[in-house]
C-alpha cells in the first residue's frame, strides 16, 4: 500500500494550491484613467478592419506580369456556409471536397483580375476588350489562356490559371481564408508561417 490506505481519500485542497490570477488590471496613467492615445490608437485599427472590404491576391507564377486577383469580403459567413454545404453534396472524397470549396469560395468572392508589371506603381485591370471591367474567372480570362472552343466552367477557368496544379490552387485560397479571418494578415508570409 501507498502512504495512504484503501479507502482513504486524500485532502487535495491544500496540495499545490496557488493564488488565483490576478484580475485584469486596466490600463491607467497618472490621471487614473485610459491614456487618450490608446483609445486613438483603438478606434484607428478598429476603423481599419471595419472599412476593409478587399484584398488583392498576388497568383504565383506571374511575377512578370505582376497578375493579382481582388477579392471581397461576403455579405455573411452564412453564404460561404452554404457554398460549402453544395460541394459536399456534389463530391465525396475529402481530397474534392476541400478543392472544389476553394475554388467556388475563389470565384464567389472574386471581383476583378489585374496586372501589375514592375513599372508599373498600381494594379491595372485585366480588360483585353475594353469594356472597362476586370475580367474574372469568365469566358474572357478562358480566351487569354486559349481555352477557345471548350466549354470550360469557372472552375476550369481557374485550374488552368494555376496550372492545373491542385495545390497551388490550395495555397492561394489558403491566403484568401487567412485574410478572410484576419483582414490584417501578412499574406506575404507562407502558410505553415505564424506570428501574424
Amino acid at each position: 500500500m501507498t502512504e495512504l490506505e484503501q479507502g482513504e481519500s486524500a485532502d487535495w485542497s491544500e496540495v499545490g494550491e496557488e493564488d488565483p490570477a490576478p484580475p485584469v488590471r486596466q490600463l491607467e496613467t497618472e490621471g487614473g484613467g485610459i491614456s487618450q492615445s490608446l483609445l486613438d490608437t483603438f478606434q484607428a485599427e478598429l476603423d481599419e478592419i471595419a472599412s476593409t472590404k478587399s484584398v488583392m491576391i498576388p497568383v504565383k507564377g506571374y511575377e512578370k506580369t505582376g497578375l493579382q486577383v481582388r477579392y471581397g469580403m461576403p455579405e455573411n459567413g452564412k453564404h460561404l456556409d452554404q457554398l460549402a454545404r453544395r460541394v459536399q453534396r456534389e463530391y465525396k472524397d475529402a481530397f474534392s471536397r476541400n478543392l472544389y470549396i476553394a475554388i467556388d469560395t475563389m470565384i464567389d468572392l472574386c471581383e476583378g483580375i489585374y496586372v501589375q508589371p514592375e513599372d508599373v506603381p498600381e494594379p491595372v485591370m485585366l480588360d483585353p476588350h475594353d469594356t472597362g471591367e476586370p475580367c474574372e474567372f469568365d469566358v474572357t480570362l478562358a480566351e487569354l489562356m486559349g481555352m477557345n472552343g471548350m466549354s470550360g466552367s469557372a472552375r476550369q477557368v481557374v485550374r488552368r490559371l494555376f496550372g492545373n496544379n491542385d495545390f497551388a490552387v490550395m495555397a492561394h485560397a489558403e491566403k484568401l481564408s487567412r485574410w478572410l479571418q484576419n483582414t490584417k494578415a501578412d499574406l506575404e508570409l507562407e502558410f505553415w508561417q505564424t506570428g501574424e
